[in-house]
Order: C-alpha cells, then sequence, then structure tokens
C-alpha cells in the first residue's frame, strides 16, 4: 500500500465533494458466496457514480491513469463516497471471487489496482485500516491511497481493508478501481449470461429424489488401543469438534463441487498407498484459486476459535472422493503445515449393490481425544469436523462399503 500526498489540489477535492452532494445513493456490496448486489450492514455509506463526461472528473482518471501506467480504457468509472457519523465499510478486499467473479469479470477481468483519494479531513475518525499489514492510514485533503488487488494471477488478501466509523462529520473520498482487461460492464453482463446458460445446475440446487438410509450427525465412543501422539501442545478441550459449515461457504462448495463433480483425476501422493489403500479420485480446486482464497479467508476465523491461536492458510487440495473398498489409516498430518484442520463432508452415496441389503453403513472418522480415547465421528453433508490434525491421530479404519464419500479438505498453520 502506497501513500501520495497532495494528489489532487484543494480545489480539486472541493468540486468532486459538490458532485457527490448532489447525487448520492445507498452504498451495495456483494453479497459473499453469490451473484447479487445487496444493501446490507456491511457497508453503511452513499455512493455517488460520477459523470465521466464532465472535464474535471475526466482529468482525475487521466491523471490516475498515469500515475499507476495503466491503459486508461482499463478503469471503472469514478466512484464517490460520502460517509456520516457513524458510517462505516467492514472488512473485504476489492477483487472478486467466486460467482460474483463470473458476474463482474468475465470480459473485463479482475480488478487488478485500486486507487482512493480523501477530499476532507474536517472529521474525527474514519480512517482506512488494513489489519493484514498492520496499517490504519489517517486521511488528509488530497492525498491519494493506492494498493495491487493481484499479483500476476494471484489474488492479494492482505490488501483487506475497512473504512472505520465516523465518529463526527462527513468524510467524502473518490474511488477509482482498475482491470486485467478493457473496462466493459456491459460485456461482463452479457458474458456472465452467456456462461449460466452453458454451466450445469448447481448441486445446491439439484433434486435428487432417492431412497436413502437414516443418517445421523453424532459422536460415539470406540474401543481402540491407545496410541502415544506428538508432542505439540494440545489447544482445545479434547482435539476435536463436530460443527456446521457456514451457509454461505457451504454454498461455494457445493456450487464448485456441481462443476467439477464430473472431472475427477487421480490422486497420487508421497505414502498414499500406505495410508489411503483402495481407490480415490480428486476433485482437484487448483484451477479455482480465488476459490481457494476466498475458502481460507472466510473459514479461517472459526479455526483460530476454535484452537485459540492465531493461523495462516497452508493447503485446500479438493475434494477427495472415496470409493468402495478405501479406507484410511492411523495418522496424524504433517507437523510443519496441518496444525488445525476441518473435514466437510461434501456428498455420499451409501448404495452398496449387496443381495442382503441395499445400503452400506455409514463410514464415520475415527480419532483419538486427547484424553486417549478414540471416539466414532458420525457426519452428514454440511457438516465440519475441526481437528488438531498434527497432533490427534486419524483414520477411517473400516473399508467403506458404498459407491462414494466424498470430503472437502481444509488445511492451517501456526502463525
Amino acid at each position: 500500500m502506497y501513500e501520495i500526498p497532495n494528489f489532487l489540489s484543494h480545489l480539486e477535492c472541493d468540486e468532486i465533494i459538490k458532485h457527490i452532494d448532489a447525487n448520492h445513493n445507498r452504498s451495495s456490496v456483494v453479497v459473499g458466496g453469490t451473484d447479487r448486489s445487496d444493501i446490507t450492514d456491511h457497508r453503511t455509506s452513499s455512493t455517488s457514480n460520477l459523470n465521466t463526461n464532465d472535464n474535471l472528473i475526466s482529468s482525475v482518471h487521466d491523471k490516475i491513469s498515469a500515475h499507476l501506467n495503466l491503459p486508461r480504457e482499463n478503469g471503472e468509472s469514478l466512484q464517490g463516497q460520502l460517509y456520516e457519523q457513524g458510517q462505516y465499510f467492514k472488512p473485504h478486499n476489492d477483487f472478486f471471487t467466486g460467482p460474483a467473479y463470473d458476474m463482474h469479470c468475465r470480459a473485463s477481468g479482475n480488478r487488478t489496482h485500486t486507487l482512493m483519494v480523501y477530499l476532507n479531513d474536517d472529521f474525527d475518525g474514519g480512517e482506512t485500516n488494513f489489519p493484514n499489514l498492520n496499517k490504519m492510514v489517517k486521511p488528509e485533503k488530497g492525498k491519494a491511497i493506492w494498493w495491487k488487488n493481484m499479483h500476476e494471477d494471484q489474488v492479494l488478501t492482505d490488501t483487506l481493508h475497512e473504512g472505520v466509523p465516523v465518529k463526527s462529520g462527513k468524510k467524502y473520498i473518490v474511488t477509482s478501481w482498475w482491470r486485467e482487461k478493457k473496462w466493459d460492464g456491459a460485456g461482463d453482463a452479457h458474458k456472465y449470461e452467456e456462461y449460466k446458460n452453458l454451466v450445469p445446475v448447481p448441486y445446491s440446487e439439484a433434486v435428487v429424489k432417492k431412497e436413502k438410509p437414516m443418517m445421523e450427525s453424532k459422536i460415539v465412543k470406540a474401543s481402540m488401543p491407545k496410541i502415544e501422539t506428538s508432542a505439540l501442545p494440545r489447544l482445545t478441550e479434547n482435539g476435536f469438534k463436530l460443527s456446521k459449515c457456514p451457509p454461505k461457504m457451504w454454498s461455494l462448495i457445493q456450487e464448485c463441487y456441481g462443476l467439477l463433480k464430473d472431472k475427477p483425476t487421480e490422486e497420487n501422493f508421497d505414502g498414499k498407498e500406505t495410508y489411503v489403500p483402495g481407490n480415490t479420485s480428486l476433485l482437484d480446486f487448483d484451477n479455482l484459486p480465488t476459490v481457494k482464497t476466498i475458502l481460507h479467508e472466510e473459514l479461517l476465523p472459526i479455526h483460530e476459535e476454535f484452537c485459540g491461536r492465531k493461523l495462516n492458510p497452508s493447503f485446500i487440495y479438493g475434494i477427495r472422493s472415496y470409493e468402495k473398498g478405501s479406507s484410511l489409516k492411523e495418522h496424524v498430518d504433517r507437523v510443519e503445515t496441518h496444525h488445525i484442520s476441518s473435514i466437510i463432508i461434501v456428498d455420499k452415496d451409501l448404495t452398496c449393490g449387496c443381495q442382503n441389503k441395499k445400503y452400506a453403513d455409514d463410514w464415520p472418522l475415527d480419532i483419538q481425544g486427547h484424553d486417549g480415547e478414540w471416539y466414532k465421528i458420525y457426519a452428514q453433508p454440511g457438516d465440519m469436523i475441526l481437528y488438531e490434525s498434527a497432533v490427534c491421530e486419524h483414520a477411517r479404519k473400516e473399508p467403506f462399503g458404498g459407491k462414494y464419500f466424498r470430503n472437502f479438505y481444509v488445511h492451517y498453520k501456526f502463525a
């Protein structure tokens, strides 16, 4: 993040404030995990879409283009914002991910740069906070700040930022976002409509009518020999917790599953035959880097709350599909990178094709708690199993008897 004092003159700032005062409406925000914008309490300011044909607005756009050394055509129309007393914008990134990317970026590409100018400073509060950079920027009239939202094709989550609430007075700013290609809002909307007609119905919306056995989420004690485990500190009461995946992230995982479920790849890694005997495949997320980033970022607070420690994202591989006959041997995860993890159950088909019964038994995760006892965790689609993966021995000891069992894995390491 960079600061540029006196980027605009006081006279230019005063004139832009007049434009904002003349025409502004309550700001909307992209609703996380969706393709829609709405008015929510995540952002309480007002927005003014500035007239690109106005000489002053056009000259400011040119000045920003020159400073960032970016083609003029790549810049979105300048947007003014007004924050009155008590108004704010909660932490967010400016790049688009998931369904919002599909809606806003298919012609123009993602947002690569942001430049923002403070148009006044006669108010209290209203700083711009970058929590991941440990930086709080104090508004100064005419000062610009700018940052990159992407490096090459990777989004930069370090530029997470927020508009701190205004304590008194009114705060005015103007913001400029820049795209990978020529900005074409109408083209983005058109290509999104084409894309929606090509994409299969998301898994979450598919109607599957199939007789299934009764299944429930539960934890039961199991009789298994105790294993001496890692000397790492124990951070939670018993090393694991059965919870629910947050609805927005569950919706995003389901949507990705709908896109990838018919595109499995062979899973190969050192130790696979030792730890994961049987047939498995991977629904790989490597071609969905923005989705991986937002999942890691949005699920981070849940994992930090679980263990009481600050964490950094380490790995998201994708969705592993276990097939009939698969099992998982007792093990702990890599101590360098897999300190705290979660397993999200995505889908399962317990059809077994047996003569004497139609469905196989449900397939629990076996895990050893800090008390030395073993437990069986029965989890259903949408459930999330949080666990200290480098400490707690875990397995799926009994061979799987159904058609497939699919899990999504998220891993974090200590900060």
